[in-house]
């Protein structure tokens, strides 16, 4: 076919019905046009179909690129039932149809490493011929750097490489080719010379790095040939943006998003099943417990016995007591006290001051400087307080001490140990042993175990369908605890074939290179999959109660399918494999129970998994998924911290949107759609190691409240109409023992106000009327004087109380007026762009009228920008710059009246100004000053020297008003 005069996809039609969003995207996105179209939309809502209908409307010749091969397979399938004439679409590079659909590893890059460093070499190389060298003088200059100064030759490739990044996109195609193996460049150009002008990127998440080299030199190509590439990126979920490079690699192929198709508008259309995320928490094995309490010990001994020496008590020393005198003639250092020396420590630098302290204690509690400092203004002395001193030691006297080399490598070397390196920049956390311990937990596949028998109990059991997914076949690395197997999906589907309740589900292994059965089960299983490939499927000769099966290319597509099918017929219930092949791509509609044992928390790796059990099942129509997260805690009873599983969780679950669990029908992202408020609190206490509560306790919380999946689907209210709106929230909570105004303390604050001000002002005319010539008794003058002193205070009081009062009624909206102060300052310290106020609303729960929810609406990333900031305004105070005291709201700003209020009443109310307004003082004023405006009188405190230690005491035993039960949440609809 002559590319020029054809017209490829014209014919093409789909007789069904299009889904709202579908048809809504198609109406939106006009044909035509030089710029991207970028579409976001979860797995199971339509993507191949639409991408499919947008490339037929361009009139082109069409190129699909898929992750994988069985990716590859749904758009063949979806394809061939729209195409008119089979002959039109293909998946061989050899033979190019009007519709080509390919992986993108056929376009892969050469070699293991990036394939910017190769760039940045040639590029190298040709800068080196610039200056006048031969192309083999050169190289082989080059080749010897590398093997003279490594250092020096991984700095130049990456300096070079960080510029290509930011450009690459824009690099001629010559220069892109020198990267790609020759054969994709040819594949690449006979797809140019037939005609491909539209390039449809599926899972175009994956464009970060070497794929998006393909196709931005499949993209320079096209424009060569003097057309401009039209391409349409789909994807489930956006990648993330830590990564600032890839991610504006990514961004400079596909631009902004066009269209954004949420997870819950497709099941409130009824296009993906409704589904309910559930947490199991467990705690280590009793060897696992041992080795993590045996490694917290050692790493603490060892800390301890660095900072134990003369020289770490030196430099403790000399942090606490600065010997440079403050700069005033009347004091030197010999004279100046202690307290006043670590006053100036404080004022110097709080927070290391502060580990000082701490550490000092720790290791020398006798100390003289210890007793200087007041022990109720200390906390206890944590792991990062011990790192922090270390850090900061080590810096300060072993790096810069050619002297100290080997104790600064011997610090280096103990610290890897334990999963921390220490560098020129500080220590940097690695995984460490605890971590990985708590990851690959075998309580872990005891908990997959137990969760399935709780869904079998149900009144669904009957309908379970389950995948266990874990992040390998075998882990390497079994953190010493000899005789255990790896974890991994071999040691999990050993235990799910041997316990009698799981093993009634006829469960199989599946991975790359393993087909793994019950020997109970083999013979039928092996008979009936050898049925579906067309082939015999023989069993492996063995003892014990699994057997592998025989079978070509365990991993390959075909079995995959074949094995899916066995799923939904029933003769395999649950299965167990890795989120390699078992996570994006894989579709199997009758799974409708998902045990998630991996490490995954990305938004891509969470998405994708989540969105294996969403799909439709004929078979059961009233389908609803249970997607279950494993967390492994340490016990309160064990005084270690890690916060590693439960920081996981709340990565995890903020990329997910779910019900709530409090079963009020709101659709929400965060922890809040997996754990109550009840379990969310039982949850903190064993983080906050209260012995009241333990891992059974927290599990007896979620179990008593455990909806059916009737009632799930239910709370969905599928069908029903919805707004496509998405909002910012923060859950507040009053506080009777520090509100953010006070009626009594206002009004008697506002009484001695009034009462000074009315004094003064009728002494003030007694005054000037006795200067006029007429004469008053001295004890009529002063009767007279407060006399209008009490009339001034009693109206002032009434005048505050009355203001108190009202705001007391309407608590809402006095929070609400905080976070506009936040919004406003934010917008003009050009952190955010213009907000709408109206967006900004607050009002209380209406089942718990103490806690009230502040929502922010507008552009998303501005929304959470304040979000941020007013959930830090109401936390627990940390270690912030300034602090906002706002117990004397409603009261003119003068000293003694100041102290007055104190005095009637002593108790404070101090919060953390947000950090990203406290970088600069001029912004942390204006914040006070758009506070004062909207709320009330205010001071602003900022923290140093030891009477900031002092206030910050007070701040941290004051009530927090954030919600301990759900802080923070997104609501939708």
């Amino acid at each position: 076919m002559d590319p020029a005069t054809a017209s490829p996809l014209s014919t093409w039609r789909f007789s069904g019905t299009l889904r709202t969003y579908q048809a809504e995207v198609l109406d939106r996105l006009t044909p035509g046009g030089d710029d991207p179209l970028h579409i976001v939309a979860p797995p199971g809502s339509g993507k191949t179909l639409l991408g499919l209908l947008l490339a037929a409307r361009e009139g082109h010749r069409a190129l699909v690129l898929s992750p994988t091969v069985t990716i590859r397979q749904q758009w063949l399938r979806t394809a061939a039932e729209l195409a008119t004439d089979g002959a039109a679409v293909s998946d061989d590079p050899e033979r190019l149809g009007d519709l080509t659909v390919l992986t993108y590893q056929l376009l892969s890059v050469t070699g293991d490493g990036s394939p910017f460093d190769d760039l940045a070499r040639a590029i190298w190389t040709d800068e080196l011929v610039a200056s006048g060298r031969t192309e083999a003088d050169a190289a082989t200059w080059l080749a010897e750097l590398a093997v003279d100064n490594p250092a020096r030759h991984r700095s130049g490739i990456r300096s070079r490489a960080r510029r290509l990044r930011s450009r690459f996109t824009r690099q001629r195609p010559s220069e892109l080719a020198r990267v790609l193996h020759p054969n994709a460049v040819a594949l690449i150009d006979r797809l140019v010379e037939a005609g491909v002008r539209t390039v449809v990127l599926d899972e175009c998440h994956h464009l970060l790095d070497h794929w998006a080299i393909v196709v931005a030199y499949l993209a320079g190509r096209i424009r060569e040939s003097g057309t401009e590439p039209k391409l349409i990126g789909l994807t489930a979920t956006l990648p993330s943006p830590d990564d600032e490079t890839e991610f504006e690699n990514y961004s400079h192929l596909l631009g902004e998003v066009d269209y954004e198709v949420p997870t819950p508008a497709v099941v409130k259309e009824g296009h993906l099943a409704p589904y309910r995320d559930h947490v199991l928490f467990t705690e280590p094995t009793p060897a696992e417990a041992s080795f993590i309490r045996r490694h917290e010990s050692l790493l603490h001994d060892l800390i301890r016995q660095v900072l134990s020496t003369p020289d770490a008590l030196s430099y403790l020393e000399q942090h606490l007591q600065p010997s440079d005198p403050p700069d005033s003639a009347e004091t030197t250092s010999a004279t100046e006290t202690p307290l006043a020396r670590l006053d100036r420590a404080f004022s110097t630098d709080f927070a290391l001051t502060r580990s000082c302290a701490l550490v000092l204690r720790e290791v020398a509690p006798q100390h003289p400087l210890v007793a200087a400092i007041p022990p109720a203004l200390l906390d206890r002395c944590t792991t990062d307080d011990l790192l922090t001193v270390l850090s900061r030691f080590a810096q300060t006297r072993l790096l810069a001490d050619p002297a100290a080399v080997r104790q600064w490598e011997y610090v280096r070397r103990s610290l890897a140990d334990f999963g921390y390196a220490l560098t020129d920049r500080g220590i940097r956390r690695g995984r460490n042993p605890i971590e990985t311990t708590l990851a690959f937990s075998a309580a872990k596949d005891h908990a997959a175990v137990e969760i399935l028998h709780r869904e079998l109990a149900g009144p669904d059991g009957d309908r379970i369908r389950a995948v266990v997914v874990t992040d390998f076949v075998e882990h390497g690395n079994n953190r010493g605890l000899a005789g255990d197997a790896p974890a991994g999906a071999l040691r999990t589907f050993d235990l799910l074939a041997v316990d009698p309740v799981t093993a009634s589900l006829r469960p199989a292994l599946l991975t790359s290179q393993h087909l793994r059965v019950r020997a109970d089960d083999a013979a039928h299983i092996a008979a009936t999959l050898g049925d579906l490939l067309g082939e015999p499927v023989g069993v492996a000769e063995g003892i014990g109660p699994v057997r592998d099966l025989q079978v070509r290319a365990a991993g390959s597509g075909r079995v995959v399918g074949a094995v899916s099918e066995l799923i939904r017929r029933g003769d395999v219930r649950l299965l167990v494999g890795t989120r390699g092949l078992l996570g994006e791509g894989w579709d199997c509609p009758s799974v409708n129970t998902l045990v998630d044992l991996t490490t995954v928390a990305t938004s891509s790796g969470t998405q994708q998994l989540r969105g294996r059990t969403l799909r439709l099942d004929p078979a059961w129509p009233e389908k609803v998924a249970h997607n279950w997260s494993v967390v492994c805690l340490i016990p309160s009873h064990v005084d270690l911290d890690d916060d590693s599983e439960s920081g996981r969780l709340r990565r995890r679950h903020s990329h997910l949107w779910g019900l709530s669990a409090e079963g009020d029908g709101r659709i929400v992202s965060g922890l809040g759609h997996a754990l109550s408020p009840p379990a969310i609190e039982a949850w903190e206490r064993v983080l906050d190691k209260d012995p009241s509560t333990s891992i059974g306790d927290l599990d007896a919380v979620l179990r008593e409240r455990w909806p059916s999946r009737s009632t799930t689907r239910a709370e969905w209210r599928i069908g029903d109409a919805y707004r496509p709106q998405e909002r910012e929230t923060i859950a507040v909570r009053r506080t009777s023992r520090a509100p953010l105004l006070r009626a009594g303390q206002t009004a008697s604050a506002g009484a001695v106000a009034g009462f000074v001000a009315g004094t003064a002002a009728v002494g003030a005319l007694v005054a000037v009327v006795a200067v006029s010539g007429v004469s008053l008794a001295p004890v009529l003058a002063v009767a007279l004087a407060l006399g209008g002193g009490a009339v001034a205070a009693t109206a002032s009081a009434l005048r505050m109380l009355v203001r108190s009062l009202r705001d007391r009624a309407r608590p809402a909206e006095i929070y609400r007026a905080a976070a506009v102060a936040v919004a406003r300052t934010l917008h003009e310290a050009g952190r955010i762009g213009r907000i709408d106020e109206a967006a900004i609303t607050a009002r209380p729960d209406t089942g718990d009228p103490t806690r009230i929810r502040v929502e922010l609406g507008g552009p998303a990333a501005d929304a959470r920008t304040i979000a941020d900031a007013v959930e830090e305004l109401f936390a627990p105070v940390r270690t912030p710059r300034f602090l906002l005291r706002i117990d004397a709201a409603g009261l003119p700003r003068i000293p003694v009246i100041e102290r007055l209020a104190d005095r009637l009443s002593p108790g404070r109310t101090l919060l953390a100004v947000p950090r990203l307004i406290a970088r600069r003082r001029g912004d942390a004023e204006r914040f006070r000053d758009h506070w004062q405006a909207l709320i009330g009188t205010c001071s602003l405190h900022e923290l140093n020297g030891v009477q900031g230690l002092a206030l910050l005491r007070v701040a941290r035993s004051a009530d927090s008003r954030v919600d301990p039960a759900e802080p923070r949440a997104r609501v939708w609809g």
